[in-house]
């Protein structure tokens, strides 16, 4: 005859076991790239992750650097503002997206990774000590702004 001592701690042990099992594979499914969309947008021809949208408000310069290093997405604390070859990087005019600033005008962004547009993006390029370049992805125009400027300004974060 069973001791139900030894049989009800093996049990215990066994459901243990298959708990800690599906931990650990809910983990691993977190990392997969069916998940990776929750993110952002990883361009396989550098490597970096997008967010999926700009954060969609008129912001300053120093408010988009300060945008992008306080988020956190996922479990990444490591966004930042691009580089202005980075946003050029990822300008595709192949790739037609109907879209809108933000005070109603309608426009057509081309940008790769079907990225949320809603203005034109700051870089973390500066042009001297007062001026940045800003990104439109509907002309793809490059233009140097005061530090100051904010309006139809945005801030699209990357990480490596």
């Amino acid at each position: 005859m069973r001791n139900p001592m030894i049989f009800a701690k093996g049990v215990t042990l066994f459901l243990l076991l298959v708990l800690v099992i599906a931990g650990q594979q809910a983990r691993a499914q977190n990392q997969t790239p069916a998940n990776a969309a929750l993110v952002g947008w990883t361009d396989p021809a550098t490597g970096l992750t997008w967010t999926t949208a700009d954060n969609g408000s008129d912001v300053n310069w120093d408010q988009a650097k300060a945008y992008c290093s306080n988020l956190r997405l996922g479990e990444y604390s490591d966004w930042r503002l691009p580089t202005i070859d980075e946003l050029w990087g990822i300008y595709d005019t192949g790739i037609n997206i109907p879209g809108q600033w933000s005070d109603g005008d309608m426009t057509t962004w081309h940008v790769k990774g079907n990225l949320k547009i809603s203005g034109g993006q700051w870089s973390s390029s500066q042009l001297g000590a007062k001026y940045a370049w800003r990104f439109a992805f509907n002309s793809g125009n490059r233009t140097s702004l005061r530090f100051d400027y904010n309006s139809y300004n945005r801030a699209l974060c990357v990480r490596r």
